[in-house]
Order: C-alpha cells, then structure tokens, then sequence
C-alpha cells in the first residue's frame, strides 16, 4: 500500500535531504515537500499518512498551523536550535506522534517513522456520525449568535461555576472538531466555531470580574449576547482567564511556573510562544517585560 507523506521545513535544503532520506529506505512511499504552509492548503492532508513538521516556518512557529497540521493522520514534530524550547511532554500535548531535536539520529528516526507508517496504513473504522447529529450541529451553528453565553450552555444564570464548568467539558467533548474528520468540511466547521463559542463564554462566566461586568450588561439590554473583550477589569490576572487562545494559555501557565521556580530563561521561551499565538495581549507583554528585567539583572 502506498504511503504519503508531507515534510513542512523551512530549510529547503533539509527539506529535500531528508525527502531523499525516506524516498530511499521506505518502500512505496509518496513525498510532498513545502517550505509553505499555504501550499499544504493546495493538498488533502486528510489522505496523509504522516506528516513532518520543524518547529520554526517560514511565517513563525509550527502552532500557527496546528489546525492545518492535525488534518494529517499522524505528525511528527523536529525541533530546531534556533527554534522554541521543546520536550516530548510538549510536542504530545500538542497531539505529535513522536518528537525529534536536529541533528537526526537517522536509524532511530527511520524506524519510528516506518512504525507510524504501519500504524495509520491500518484500515480504521471511523466512529459513524449519525444524521441527527450532524443537523444537530448545523442547528446549533446557525442560531448561536442569538444565545448569551447561558442559553448557550444550556444554564440558568444563577447557575454555579462547578455547573459552568461541567457543561463547558461536556460540550467541548462533544463538539471537538476532531470528532467530525470524516463528515463535510462545512459540518467540520461548524464545530470549531462552537468550540471556539464555548471557549469565549467559558472564559467569561469563569472570570469574576468579567462575570460581574457581564450580568450587568445582560441585565440593562436583554439584546446583549457577547462580552466586549475590550473592556478592561481590575482583576488579579491568572493566564486562565487573561488569554484566550488555548495553546498560548497553556504556555503562559507553564511560564507562570518557571517564574515561581526562578527559571527565568525558560520563562521567557514559553512567554513568547504564547505571544505569537495571541498578540497584543496586555497580560503576556507585561510578563514578558518582567521576566526580561529580571534576566538583565
């Protein structure tokens, strides 16, 4: 069976050696080569057995195109010097298949990536999506700029924060695009727009200040639907609450610690990280100009 792979590098040189590396010592195998994640867009990386990934592109960081690189059955993550600080423990956070650091080893990289190859070659039976839940979703899409953040959990708005809380993983769980992989692209993405919807109302009804401003709003103009994230709180500022991308939030927490342990330079790796994920956030640049003072000491 034919196997393909996608190698997403900026350094074209690389890039072509180790095509020329897997082409050679992997039977029957299809390469597509890019130095430009919008030229991933032009391939149906769903039919990709694996793709590889460095860890610095030509536009950034490989998180910017997490989304892109998850359509790929497996992924494999390379980190390069010049690139964020990794682990394992981060590139499977991220959902990578292995993680490698440059210079390869070349006979432990082969056999893992002949392994993974094995692996995702398997016939898999999807989990069958049913109709109902599919016309559920579209439903759901289609009329959820016309709930507040509690018709659209489904709560009271006396509800509690562990009520909050336990409908917010329910729906994540339930709508998480990885679900829907094999159904119509537009159904896919419906479902990352209500995630995206549950992400935003959690992060308000879960922040008290925000929730306070919130009720309030909700409270004078019944009409009101979603938080004015302009708005400014004064607040004891925590990563959860402070930053709305997901993957930049998980760097800043990881920051937050390093910061308490005075591991001030792995502060600073994890803090830009989450900086290109979400810009201009006022709580990341302020952590970053501490963390920088303080190295400077």
């Amino acid at each position: 069976m034919r196997k393909k792979i996608a190698i997403l590098m900026k350094d074209e040189k690389y890039l072509k050696s180790l095509m020329k590396f897997l082409t050679s010592n992997i039977d029957d195998c299809e390469c597509f080569i890019t130095i430009d994640v919008k030229e991933l867009l032009t391939e149906n990386i769903e039919t990709y057995n694996l793709l590889i990934v460095s860890s610095v592109l030509q536009d950034g960081i490989w998180l910017k195109a997490l989304p892109l690189i998850r359509k790929a059955q497996a992924f494999v993550l390379l980190a390069v010097s010049e690139g964020p600080e990794l682990n394992d423990d981060i590139a499977a956070k991220y959902g990578a298949a292995a993680f490698f650091k440059l210079p390869l080893n070349s006979g432990e990289f082969l056999a893992k990536i002949k392994n993974l190859l094995e692996n995702t070659a398997k016939t898999k039976v999807a989990t069958p999506v049913s109709v109902d839940t599919l016309e559920e979703i579209a439903h759901f899409s289609e009329n959820m700029d016309s709930y507040d953040y509690y018709m659209f959990f489904g709560l009271p708005k006396n509800a509690t924060i562990a009520e909050i809380k336990s409908k917010y993983i329910s729906m994540a769980r339930k709508y998480h695009p990885d679900k829907f992989r094999n159904v119509p692209a537009d159904i896919r993405e419906k479902a990352y727009e209500i995630t995206k919807r549950a992400n935003e109302a959690y992060s308000v009804l879960m922040n008290p200040s925000r929730k306070v401003i919130y009720d309030k709003m909700l409270k004078e103009n019944p009409e009101t639907k979603r938080f004015d994230f302009r708005i400014k709180v004064a607040y004891h500022e925590t990563p959860e609450d402070t930053i709305q991308n997901g993957q930049a939030r998980r760097f800043a927490i990881l920051a937050v610690k390093a910061i308490e342990n005075q591991d001030y330079k792995s502060a600073l790796t994890q803090l830009k990280m989450a900086a290109s994920m979400e810009k201009n956030n006022a709580y990341i640049d302020r952590l970053i100009q501490e963390v920088t003072q303080k190295l400077s000491k």
